[in-house]
């Protein structure tokens, strides 16, 4: 889903990225976007200079991983997928990507961990759905 300028201004939308610790880097595709960007973000800012191709898997990392088997929310899913993507890459997070679970999904994590059997993939499943899915 690509930024509407007609229903969101771009400074509220880069406050609301920040806000949320969601806006680590902007690109911006006007001179007035760069302007805004480089206020709220400071250098990490960068001009489009094609249009941006979507990722062939955008959680590959989350699929490579037990993380794919725990009930999470979409903002979950993106967090640790970017936590869990190889250090130095500009999608990177640091600290471990535990930190965006609850204690109870910790736990799930561990028991898929440990698990003999394979248990289903919950990536892109709703979160009430997919807690209903695992092994108890």
């Amino acid at each position: 889903m690509w930024f509407d300028p007609a229903r969101l201004k771009f400074e509220k939308l880069l406050a609301h990225g920040k806000s949320t610790d969601c806006a680590r880097r902007a690109w911006a595709t006007t001179a007035a976007q760069m302007a805004a960007a480089k206020k709220a973000l400071g250098d990490n800012v960068q001009k489009f200079e094609s249009e941006p191709r979507p990722d062939k898997e955008p959680k590959y990392y989350l699929l490579q991983t037990p993380f794919k088997h725990v009930a999470m929310t979409a903002t979950q899913a993106a967090r640790i997928n970017a936590a869990l993507a190889p250090k130095g890459t500009a999608t990177a997070s640091k600290g471990a990507a535990e930190r965006f679970l609850s204690p109870r999904q910790r736990e799930q994590l561990a028991a898929a961990k440990a698990a003999k059997k394979p248990w289903p993939v919950t990536v892109d499943v709703d979160i009430m759905s997919a807690w209903s899915k695992l092994p108890k």
